[in-house]
């Protein structure tokens, strides 16, 4: 092969690959993106489901919704949990929450969906649960912003 077109090959096969990072880097910001708002829309679900159990009792079949959206929740949160952890404002009743429950301590969005059924949650009366909720879609936001910033200065 000419030296002329190993060097050419050599060249563009390198800065290539610099740019396949970026490319892989962009993609998974949209997945990670995309997971983030399919998470976000399943857990206004569970929250509206839970505010209003908590203020007019469980509707017909709010117990069996309860379990699938929390397994669900539970699920994507997992992937997602390293990157909104760094968003959570903590506060210790979070953690003691998934201690008298679980026996291991529980951020916001854990302990959110902590309780084993809509009754326990319901039982619980649970005061800083607005509050809890609150610092989640905190977190949510300004992970989302984080995001969206990523993917504009990469584009």
């Amino acid at each position: 092969m000419d030296a002329k077109i190993w060097n050419f090959l050599s060249r563009f096969f390198d800065a290539g690959s610099d740019s396949f990072r970026q490319i892989d880097e962009i993609h998974e910001a949209e997945l990670t993106q995309s997971n983030l708002i399919e998470f976000e829309l399943h857990f206004t679900e569970l929250v509206e489901l839970m505010e209003r159990a908590q203020h007019y009792g469980p509707a017909v079949g709010a117990a069996a919704k309860y379990l699938s959206i929390k397994q669900n929740l539970s699920a994507s949160y997992q992937d997602l949990r390293p990157f909104l952890i760094a968003y959570i404002r903590f506060d210790v009743e979070d953690e003691r929450v998934g201690l008298r429950t679980l026996g291991k301590g529980t951020d916001a969005f854990e302990a959110i969906w902590v309780a084993e059924n809509l009754q326990s949650f319901i039982n619980s009366e649970d005061v800083f649960f607005r509050d809890r909720v609150a610092r989640a879609y905190d977190a949510i936001r300004d992970y989302t912003e984080h995001l969206y910033c990523l993917l504009e200065t990469r584009v």
